[in-house]
This record gives C-alpha cells, sequence and structure tokens, in this order.
C-alpha cells in the first residue's frame, strides 16, 4: 500500500490527483489516497498501515515554519492539507518510511527536517532559469551527483518539466543534494543516512515515458517492498473521522522541535499537482 497525499478542492475536501495514482499503479502498487488529518498521532496510525508514500505538489507552505515573513507572491496550501503534509512529513523522517516526495512536497519535506526555503525565485535575480511553466511542456536541463540514486535511475544530464516559484534554500538535517539546475538551485535530495527518501523538484508523475522517470516511482516500490513493516503503536481511533478523499480529472529521526505556526486566513489556490 502507498499512501498519495492530497489536494483540496475549493471546500477544503481532499482531492487525489488521477496521475499520482496511475504512476503507483504502474509501478506494481496500490494507491490509497490518504484523509486530511490534524495530529502526530494521526500521521503514524496512517504510516502504519502504509508501506511507502508519496507526497505530491502543492500550494505553499507558510513561512512561518522556517520563521520568515510571507512573501507577497505565497499562495498557501488550505490550512487542513497543510497541517497533514506537515504532520506527515515529520513522521515520515522519524520513521524512515520509503518516501517519494515531488515538488512542494519536496519543499515540506525539507522545512519538516530543519531547512528554509527561497520564498519567490524571481527575487533571485536574473541569472536563474525559467521555473514556471503551467503547461508543464517545456524542459530544462538537470545534473544529478554522481553515485547517487537519482543519478544512477536517471543518469548524470537530463531533462525536467518545472511548475514552481520556491526552492529549497538551507537544506534539512539529514539530507543531501543529489540534483542542481544549471542557476544552481537544488532539484533533488536524498537521506544522508541511506533510509530510501528520494525529493524531486519536478513532476516525474507527468512525464512517466520520458528518460526513466518511471524508474522513480519503481525504485519506491522496490524499497517498500523490502521494508519491514512494523506498526510503531496501535491504531488511533482518531483517524476515521478523517475526510474521505475525492477523485478528480481522468485518468534519522525527525525534528521533534517543530510545531506548525498559528493558523491564519488562507486563499482559494490552484495547486501546483
Amino acid at each position: 500500500f502507498i499512501g498519495i497525499t492530497c489536494s483540496s478542492d475549493g471546500h477544503g475536501r481532499p482531492v487525489v490527483r488521477p496521475a499520482y495514482v496511475a504512476a503507483v499503479h504502474r509501478a506494481g502498487g496500490l494507491p490509497v489516497a490518504l484523509p486530511f488529518i490534524a495530529t502526530t498521532e494521526e500521521a503514524h496510525a496512517l504510516l502504519d498501515r502504509l508501506h511507502g508514500i508519496v507526497f505530491t505538489g502543492s500550494e505553499d507552505l507558510d513561512p512561518a515554519y522556517w520563521d520568515e515573513a510571507r512573501h507577497p507572491a505565497t499562495v498557501l496550501m488550505h490550512p487542513a492539507r497543510m497541517a497533514t503534509e506537515w504532520e506527515l512529513s515529520r513522521a515520515v523522517l522519524a520513521r524512515r518510511t520509503p518516501t517519494l516526495a515531488v515538488c512542494g512536497g519536496m519543499q515540506t519535506l525539507n522545512v519538516a527536517a530543519g531547512g528554509s526555503l527561497h520564498q519567490h525565485i524571481p527575487d533571485l535575480g536574473p541569472g536563474h532559469a525559467e521555473h514556471s511553466d503551467p503547461t508543464f511542456v517545456k524542459r530544462h536541463p538537470v545534473r544529478a551527483e554522481g553515485g547517487s540514486r537519482v543519478g544512477a535511475l536517471l543518469g548524470r544530464d537530463f531533462g525536467t518539466n518545472s511548475e514552481h516559484h520556491q526552492a529549497v534554500a538551507r537544506l534539512g538535517n539529514g539530507l543531501t543534494p543529489t540534483a542542481w539546475c544549471r542557476d544552481g538551485l537544488v532539484e533533488a535530495f536524498e537521506s544522508a543516512d541511506g533510509a530510501w527518501l528520494m525529493a524531486v523538484q519536478w513532476h516525474p508523475e507527468r512525464m512517466l515515458d520520458e528518460g526513466g522517470q518511471a524508474h522513480l516511482f519503481d525504485e519506491l516500490l522496490t524499497s517498500a517492498r523490502a521494508q519491514p513493516h512494523t506498526p510503531s503503536h496501535a491504531p488511533s481511533r482518531t483517524a476515521a473521522r478523517c475526510a474521505a478523499p475525492a477523485w478528480t480529472g481522468s485518468a534519522s529521526a525527525g525534528p521533534a522541535w517543530a510545531s506548525a505556526p498559528p493558523r491564519r486566513s488562507i486563499r482559494a489556490a490552484r495547486s501546483c499537482a
């Protein structure tokens, strides 16, 4: 069972994106659309039942999580989704759950590990590549570190799509960068301690037939099958109250210091997924 985090509709209800479901199923996994949760207990209760997880693309994480004021270009995730992504990110870091994090999922995972983000790439200056293409058609070059998992799967040099305005700034604890765009921004990171954790800034679910991108999901499944599945504690009764996801479209210990910032009003936003 491979969990897939959900986007939210205009009413704050969880919605799973079909491209992620198809990618996991194609790799031989059984995709599980995850509900929105609110507590650490619920996060561990879900992970007790899963063999791996995919963190999907999202709107922005509140920069209060890394003690910065909000940039004018920030478009926040719905509060229910933000709480879910945060609690699950902290939990997978603590449990070493096989994890693939995509785009916004990569960014939240980095902050959960104690890192920070560049809030708006255009502010970094004209020397930075264009990273926002809502059509997902354009490709920009990425170079992987020799000996990294992503390099072994995709090669040293490859092209990716790109649809994001934020990027990794300070890398989180226990993470190592493994791929970069030509402008120096981190395009992928992995766990430094050998756990199967891979985070990529592009959207491999949208280019499965290009350059071996499907291998990212294949290797997630391989790791999930090999991982001893030992629940951390008895199932939580509170998980049953979570909202059920909807379907849309067509086919190293984690940081104990982290806590959610005060809730703020959040405007509706388009998902980068």
